[in-house]
C-alpha cells in the first residue's frame, strides 16, 4: 500500500475488541519551530485514526500530550483509545510528519446506520462586512474557506459526501417549499453554511522604525458555521470560531486567499487550524444523523429512492415507508405530517443516487405517494480485515 499523508490501515480486526491502525499526520514547520509542528502532525494523525474507526475525537488532545514525551503510552479513555505508539517520525521540505499506530476500541453507544453517508450541501462562506476585506484584497477569503473546508472533510469524513452549492445560502430564512425544492435539485437534507463575522485588524503590535513597512497588527478570524436540516427544518449544529494572529503585510499590499502564499502567513495558518476544528465538529454532527431517503417513483410494489452506492446503499438493505403529509400551523406555516407504516422494502437494484426497492412480501404499496419517505433500518457491517486510503492535503 502506498503511505500518504492521511492513510489508515486497519491492521487488526478482534471479536468486538480492539482495532489497530496505522495513520499518517503532517504540519508545516513554521519559523523552524519542529515541536510545534511535531505536537500538530501527532495530533492530526491522532484525529485520522478516531475518524476512520469511526468514534469520538473529544480525547485527541489528552492522547498526544502523552505521545509527544514518550514513544508508547497506555490510555483509557470513555473506552475508546487503549495504547498509541509512534511509529516514525521525519522533518522533510519544511513538513513534519508523524506516523503512530493506535489500539481502538469503538464506543459501545454505536450510532445506527453509521455505515451509511448522507449528502451535505456546503454554501460558499460569506463575508459578513466585506469592507474588513480591503486591506489585503481578501474579497474572496470566503469562499476558498468554504473550499478548504470541503476538501478537508472529504479527506476525512466516514458520515458525509458533499457537493459545492454555487452561492451563499441563509438555511433559516428559506421557506417550506424552498427547502423542499433545494433538496429535491441536489438530492441532499442537510445544509452547511458559514459567515465570517469578522476579518478587521486590531491594534498595532510593538514599535516599528522601518519607514518601508508598516507596523504589525492584529487580524481576527471569526467563523460562525451551521448545519441545517433542510426536511425537518431544524439546526443540526451551530458553532462559532474565533482566532487572530499578527498581521505583517503592507496595506497597500494584495495577498489573494485563492493563491498558497497567503495560507503560508501566520494569519493563514491560524484560520486553517479553525477549519480544520470546524470540520471535525461537523462530522460528529452529522454521525448520528437519521438516514431517511425521499420516494421519487412508485411503480405497483416498487419504489424508487433517492439514495444509492454514494450513500452507502448496498442491494439487499431494507427501509421502512414513511408517509409525508403537509399541513398548516397557526401561523400559516407549512409543516410536515408524518406517519410510520409496517411496510417494509428490499433494495433490488442499484445506482450511484438512486435505488429501486421492492415491498418485501410482493404487496402492493397501497396508498404510498411521491414525496414519501423510506427510513433506513439499521445496518450492521461485519467485522473484516480493511484497508482505507484517502490523500491528505498539502
Amino acid at each position: 500500500m502506498r503511505k500518504l499523508a492521511g492513510a489508515a490501515m486497519l491492521l487488526l480486526a478482534g471479536q468486538a475488541q480492539a482495532e489497530w491502525y496505522e495513520t499518517t499526520g503532517q504540519a508545516a514547520i513554521r519559523n523552524g519551530d519542529q515541536a510545534a509542528a511535531r505536537a500538530q502532525a501527532t495530533e492530526d494523525a491522532v484525529k485520522r485514526a478516531l475518524l476512520f474507526a469511526g468514534v469520538s475525537v473529544r480525547s485527541v488532545q489528552q492522547v498526544t500530550d502523552g505521545l509527544l514525551t514518550q514513544d508508547s503510552m497506555q490510555l483509557k479513555s470513555h473506552g475508546e483509545v487503549q495504547q498509541v505508539h509512534l511509529v516514525s517520525e521525519r522533518a522533510s521540505n519544511g513538513t513534519f510528519e508523524v506516523t503512530i499506530r493506535a489500539d481502538i476500541v469503538p464506543g459501545e453507544a454505536a450510532c445506527p446506520n453509521v455505515a451509511y453517508k448522507k449528502k451535505l450541501l456546503i454554501a460558499p462562506f460569506k463575508l459578513k462586512v466585506p469592507e474588513q476585506a480591503v486591506i489585503g484584497g481578501l474579497f474572496e477569503l470566503g469562499k476558498v474557506s468554504s473550499e478548504l473546508f470541503n476538501d478537508k472533510l472529504t479527506e476525512l469524513s466516514q458520515s458525509s459526501w458533499t457537493q459545492t452549492l454555487p452561492a451563499p445560502i441563509d438555511a433559516e430564512k428559506l421557506s417550506y417549499h424552498e427547502r423542499q425544492a433545494i433538496s429535491r435539485q441536489y438530492g441532499a437534507r442537510y445544509l452547511l453554511s458559514a459567515t465570517l463575522n469578522d476579518v478587521s485588524l486590531g491594534e498595532t503590535q510593538g514599535t516599528n522604525w522601518q519607514f518601508w513597512s508598516d507596523a504589525d497588527r492584529e487580524r481576527f478570524y471569526h467563523l460562525q458555521l451551521s448545519v441545517f436540516d433542510l426536511a425537518e427544518a431544524k439546526l443540526v449544529m451551530q458553532q462559532k470560531y474565533q482566532t487572530s494572529a499578527i498581521w505583517r503585510v503592507r496595506k497597500t499590499t494584495a495577498l489573494d486567499p485563492q493563491y498558497h502564499r497567503f495560507w503560508q502567513t501566520s494569519y493563514g495558518q491560524a484560520a486553517r487550524r479553525v477549519l480544520d476544528a470546524a470540520v471535525l465538529d461537523v462530522e460528529e454532527a452529522i454521525r448520528c444523523e437519521p438516514v431517511v431517503a425521499e420516494l421519487l417513483q412508485v411503480r405497483d410494489n416498487q419504489v424508487l429512492l433517492n439514495l444509492g452506492s454514494a450513500h452507502g446503499v448496498e442491494i439487499g438493505d431494507t427501509f421502512t415507508l414513511v408517509h409525508r403529509r403537509e399541513l398548516n400551523d397557526n401561523f400559516g406555516r407549512t409543516q410536515p405530517l408524518l406517519a410510520v407504516t409496517d411496510m417494509t422494502v428490499r433494495v433490488t437494484q442499484l445506482s450511484h443516487e438512486a435505488a429501486w426497492a421492492q415491498s418485501v412480501d410482493a404487496r402492493l404499496l397501497a396508498n404510498v405517494q411521491v414525496g414519501d419517505l423510506a427510513k433506513a433500518a439499521q445496518k450492521v457491517v461485519q467485522d473484516e480485515w480493511v484497508e482505507q486510503e484517502s490523500t491528505g492535503q498539502e
